[in-house]
């Protein structure tokens, strides 16, 4: 008996709470992502908002090019166009009343 509590004192729980700590820590950094994903759609959101103020209808590509250099200024140049075009799809659907899709990558 004494072996098997042995046992289970240094092997069992220290391998518990390992496993407990990698769920804890894979938790954390989805909940981060989730958060910089939301982050990001509202910066891109408010930037075509204003570039849909700015130009008015039409003029895409002058209106692309405006939020894609404000991008640049806010280092995240790295976002491509389908994400702002999923902001735009955002805009439109927000104009319509629609509920706008939860992240930049929703499907």
């Amino acid at each position: 008996m004494e072996l098997a509590n042995q046992w289970l004192m240094h092997v069992v729980l220290p391998g518990l709470g390992a496993v407990l700590l990698l769920v804890v820590i894979g938790l954390a950094r989805n909940y981060a992502r989730q958060q910089r994903d939301e982050r990001l759609r509202q910066i891109i959101l408010r930037l075509v908002e204003a570039a849909e103020q700015l130009y008015g209808p039409g003029k895409g590509e002058t209106k692309r090019r405006y939020v894609r250099d404000k991008l640049k200024v806010k280092g995240l140049q790295h976002l491509t166009r389908e994400d702002m075009e999923a902001a735009v799809y955002d805009l439109k659907q927000q104009a319509k009343g629609d509920k706008p899709r939860l992240s930049p990558n929703a499907n």
